[in-house]
């Protein structure tokens, strides 16, 4: 590990059996990994001369297996695709062949673990490490790549155990996990003498921004009747407000989910809005080979709004030069509120709901950001042994699979027009396509803060947030508890749009 050792990443290559060091030859050198691309690129250049008799010729040609190692451990395992006249190289790892052989497969029945073995076996990859995937499939695949088919395997696992998997391939052979949750410490060792460091504590370069465009530090919970709007609960931070100017949000609901209810309602959402909005990219990071796409790194850089917990989306390790640095792509796990002080809350009620009509009993008519509050404040509750939760006891049928559950109590305490009767993913989506209120993935629909994410018939969650990349949601049921995700559409079949 890079806190025991100064690093000294060596380039190797091995041609017909010999293995040479070309360290010496091998400039610019730098390795990009990005989060739900299957391969990691290595590119370099090489000196190039081929008037001078004395400049080595051929040192690096396609086909050509590359190891970048660190003390003897590999960073990189892959081969040379393409060497460009002017001595630019680019090689990738291993997973390339999952990208370039077409395959004619079909499994009945089998196990998720045995048919991804079983692509493998075709692609010519070694299995590395697979975490469990309880799933049976039955499908057939004519002329499609390893990647796609193992793309398709982990997308039915997804659906049906709530986790979002990440596949790579080591020089072993390949891997498959849960995306982490959890941060690692990632050290350097600048030099023999001196101690490692956390090189969160040494940030390098820091680009993005901060935005207050969606901020909001006031609540109102409304609703009409009889001709008449009624105010059934306030929330505002008085910290916020000071700073930032009174920015209020009016969330409209048909039906009166109690005193309680009310007052979680406008904590929630109030927690959920009053937040300034950042994206961070860092440059120039002292490296470390523990840190590839997907991890989790733990940053205390408030001077950088650089705090708490961010995905590694993208990472470029340069190698030579300066020593070995990195650059970041970060997508930040826990957001800050806009101010410290505690939220102030007055909660009048509200009168009698408005019953919901058609014999499908929904939470109400309220709207998407009361219902993505209030799913967004249970997020880190975890199940009792044997499926229990407090979702399922409110459904009656404690000890059963709860995605479907957690929907119907979200709606119920938020008021939002979604049924609060059903288990079934099935029914929930089959209640949004009679109503016209369901887009497939294929449609190109890009989903709103609210919607339900369907994933076939076997698991579901609510949207937080999207762009044409990913959905960000929030999920019951996912590794045990509930949890904020990210998902991306490959994983996903449709969606219900409750608001239209």
């Amino acid at each position: 590990m890079a806190y025991d050792y100064v690093d000294d990443h060596r380039l190797l290559r091995i041609r017909d059996g010999q293995t040479r060091d070309i360290t010496a030859f091998a400039g610019d050198m730098q390795a990009v990994d990005e989060l739900g691309a299957l391969s990691v690129e290595l590119s370099f250049t090489v000196l190039t001369a081929p008037w001078d008799k004395y400049v080595e010729r051929r040192i690096v040609q396609p086909g050509d297996r590359l190891r970048l190692v660190n003390h003897g451990a590999t960073v990189f395992a892959g081969q040379v695709e393409r060497v460009g006249l002017d001595g630019g190289v680019t090689a990738y790892d291993y997973g390339w062949y999952l990208n370039k052989s077409q395959l004619v497969l079909q499994i009945t029945g089998m196990a998720a673990d045995a048919a991804i073995r079983q692509v493998c076996g075709k692609a010519g990859v070694a299995v590395s490490a697979l975490c469990p995937l309880p799933a049976k499939l039955t499908q057939l695949w004519t002329g499609d790549t390893p990647a796609d088919i193992l793309s398709d395997i982990l997308e039915a696992c997804a659906a049906e155990t709530g986790k979002t998997y990440q596949y790579y391939v080591r020089e072993d052979g390949l891997v498959v996990h849960p995306l982490p949750e959890t941060a690692i410490r990632a050290w350097h060792k600048p030099a023999a003498n001196l101690a490692a460091f956390d090189i969160t504590w040494a940030l390098g370069k820091v680009t993005g921004e901060d935005s207050i465009a969606d901020l909001r530090n006031a609540v109102v919970i409304a609703a009409e009747a009889d001709e008449r709007a009624y105010t059934g609960a306030q929330a505002s931070n008085a910290a916020s407000i000071g700073r930032y100017g009174l920015l209020q949000h009016v969330e409209v609901v048909q039906s009166n989910p109690g005193t309680r209810g009310l007052e979680q309602l406008a904590r929630r959402l109030l927690a959920q809005l009053d937040r300034v909005g950042h994206t961070r990219t860092v440059e120039e990071l002292w490296g470390c080979d523990e840190v590839r796409s997907g991890v989790v790194l733990d940053f205390n850089s408030p001077a950088f709004g650089l705090v708490g917990r961010h995905r590694v989306q993208s990472v470029t390790h340069h190698y030579g030069g300066a020593g070995h640095t990195m650059a970041l792509e970060l997508t930040a796990l826990d957001e800050p509120r806009a101010a410290d002080e505690a939220d102030t809350v007055h909660v009048p009620g509200l009168p009698a709901s408005i019953p919901a009509g058609d014999g499908v009993t929904t939470g109400g008519t309220g709207g998407a950001a009361a219902f993505v509050s209030t799913a967004a404040g249970e997020v880190g509750y975890r199940e009792g042994a044997g499926n229990q939760t407090k979702y399922g006891a409110w459904a009656g049928n404690n000890g059963a699979a709860w995605c479907v559950y957690f929907i119907g109590w979200c709606a119920a305490q938020a008021g939002a027009p979604i049924p609060t009767g059903y288990g079934y993913v099935g029914d929930m989506a089959a209640y949004f396509q009679r109503r016209g209120q369901y887009h497939t993935v294929a449609s190109g629909y890009i989903p709103k803060a609210g919607d339900l994410m369907i994933q076939g018939t076997r698991h579901i969650g609510i949207v937080r947030s999207a762009t044409r990349a990913s959905v960000q949601t929030i999920e019951g049921n996912y590794a045990d508890s509930v949890a904020a995700v990210t998902r991306y559409y490959s994983e996903i079949t449709g969606f219900c749009t409750p608001w239209g």
